[in-house]
């Protein structure tokens, strides 16, 4: 059923008289001619044979200032191939069976002539033609565009943009006339192709005269005469491109598309053979995969019935810490025992966030210890079970959310002003802290705007903030882009006498550039001593010591889109 409706379909499209505009190339290699094809014209098509010595035209009946008239008239004088052949009976000597296909380019002359009298006098011709051959193709061209500026003869008032467009009116109306009494009258669109915006000859294409082409115009010319005839031509060899799928092919089955040919733009169809890609449905697990082993998914095509094995890539292990076994000056000296979450096996190493996580930057890169730091004290955990997602930047959620924690997650007790901040939100409480504290505030009266990414000079006003904003010993600064006008300018000078940051190079901070959680961990671990300070007095420095209470970032909430990331010198 589905192969006899594919044929029905390539019918129908190959039935259908379709004639689309086209891009015209140099040559036309899909136009096919024979003696049959004969081009009347006045001195444009002249000099398009003389600029065209190879045209693809078997007789051109042309003359320079030849009209409609003269060629509806038995006797005139005309120049072919710029030659003087004498006296022709043009009508006469186009013997029925002598032609096939005509191209008629004649009306820049008629210019002042009436549109009745020019469509008469056309009509006789056209009537002499296809009394002689009923089965004739006559292409009636609009003629080219002029431009009257550049046109100083002595027919001012003929060569007008006016009587170009009253003369191509004419032409249509004629043709649709023809069309209508079944005759195989065709529109060839020779204005379109040379008009600028104005509707004028492009400059281009003028020879000098307003009135003329140049060789390219000429070249252009023959170029689109071509593919007009191309394009109406069942016998052409066309250069198709495939454009549009109708019918996919499938595994099972082939299909079609549509194809233009890119000379001409005429149309037809080909078939697509049957694919290779099958249509997977979902599968059924049929060995599970484990830690360490891959499993087995076993799927059926929907389209074809086939099916196949997969292999299910293994979990890996996710390790959590259980016991520390033994006490080392750094972390890395220190030893624990770690169970997988999934499969219970067990491992002992070092107390590394590396064992942890599979996105860890190595051991010698700069913020490595800070990233241990932060997870063995439990200020935050990854972004899930097995990543830590180190380059991703920090939000003021999140940054309120480590300094909450760093305080001993102390309690609100004022109100929630913000619209965008919910309780169920994991930083929910560490917000109301923050404002309540006074370390920030909201992006308005009613937003926190908890999504925000954050910027080092933020950072610092955070930090800051939560160590009290004390005032800097020195106003010694030596940035550039800090000045003592910004709002961040103290806690910029605090920071860096603190040792908590440098700035991005020797005389620039880098106040707008955005943080990711590798520098805020590097930050934290710096000013934590200074944050923990007044609270807890006897805090021992060993950073391996806990902090109370202990709850890790929660890993569901949604990583935000990720700027590029901040140069590493934070």
């Amino acid at each position: 059923m589905r192969k006899r409706a594919i044929s029905v379909l390539l019918t129908a499209l190959l039935l259908l008289n379709l004639f689309p505009t086209a891009s015209a190339s140099e040559t036309v290699p899909c136009l096919t001619v024979d003696s049959s094809l004969v081009i009347i014209g006045d001195s444009n098509t002249v000099f398009l044979k003389r600029n065209n010595p190879d045209i693809q035209a078997a007789r051109i009946y042309a003359r320079v200032n030849a009209t409609i008239a003269e060629c509806a008239s038995n006797y005139s004088r005309y120049h072919a191939d710029g030659y003087d052949y004498g006296i022709y009976q043009l009508i006469s000597a186009l013997e029925g069976s002598s032609f096939r296909t005509v191209v008629i380019n004649i009306g820049t002359n008629n210019a002042g002539t009436p549109s009745e009298s020019y469509k008469a006098d056309y009509r006789r011709l056209l009537n002499n033609l296809y009394e002689k051959n009923p089965d004739a193709v006559v292409y009636l061209c609009k003629i080219l565009p002029i431009n009257p500026a550049r046109y100083d003869g002595p027919y001012t008032s003929v060569f007008t943009k006016a009587n170009i467009i009253r003369i191509n009116t004419a032409v249509e109306e004629l043709q649709q006339e023809f069309a209508d009494q079944g005759f195989d009258a065709r529109i060839m669109d020779l204005n379109t192709p040379f008009e600028n915006s104005s509707g004028v000859l492009m400059p281009e294409y003028d020879s000098g005269g307003g009135i003329h082409l140049n060789t390219a115009g000429y070249k252009r010319l023959n170029q689109v005469v071509q593919t007009a005839l191309a394009m109406g031509d069942e016998n052409a060899d066309h250069s198709w491109s495939e454009e549009e799928i109708l019918i996919p092919a499938s595994c099972a089955e082939t299909g079609l598309v549509r194809k233009v040919c890119t000379v001409c733009g005429a149309e037809g169809t080909d078939v697509i053979p049957m694919t290779e890609t099958h249509s997977w449905g979902a599968g059924t697990v049929n060995v599970e995969p484990t830690c360490e082993e891959p499993g087995i998914l076993h799927r059926i095509c929907t389209v074809c019935g086939e099916e196949t094995d997969e292999p299910i890539s293994a979990l890996g292990h996710i390790w959590t810490l259980e016991e520390v076994l033994t006490e080392g000056e750094t972390l890395h000296a220190c030893t624990g025992r770690y169970s997988c979450d999934r499969c219970n096996e067990t491992k002992e190493a070092a107390l590394c966030a590396g064992e942890v996580f599979t996105d860890m930057p190595k051991k010698s890169h700069w913020a490595h210890d800070a990233i241990d730091w932060a997870y063995f004290n439990k200020l935050t955990g990854g972004t899930s079970a097995t990543t830590f997602s180190p380059d991703k930047i920090v939000t003021r959620s999140e940054v309120v959310t480590f300094l909450h924690t760093i305080k001993g997650r102390p309690e609100a007790e004022g109100p929630n002003p913000f619209t965008d901040v919910r309780q169920k939100d994991f930083y929910y409480d560490a917000v109301l802290w923050a404002v309540e504290a006074e370390i920030t505030g909201g992006t308005t009266e009613t937003t926190f705007s908890p999504r925000n990414i954050c910027s080092r000079e933020e950072i610092v006003m955070f930090l800051w903030a939560a160590a009290g904003r004390p005032e800097p010993e020195s106003t010694d600064n030596r940035f550039e882009d800090v000045r003592e006008v910004d709002y961040y300018y103290r806690a910029v000078l605090w920071a860096v006498e603190n040792g908590i940051t440098g700035g991005i190079d020797e005389t620039n901070f880098g106040p707008k550039i955005s943080c990711t959680r590798t520098q805020v961990m590097l930050f934290l671990k710096a000013a934590y001593p200074i944050l923990t300070a007044e609270e807890t007095p006897e805090q021992p420095e060993d950073p391996t010591e806990p902090i109370e209470p202990t709850e890790p970032e929660d890993p569901t909430e949604p990583i935000p889109e990720e700027p590029a990331p901040a140069p590493e010198t934070p």
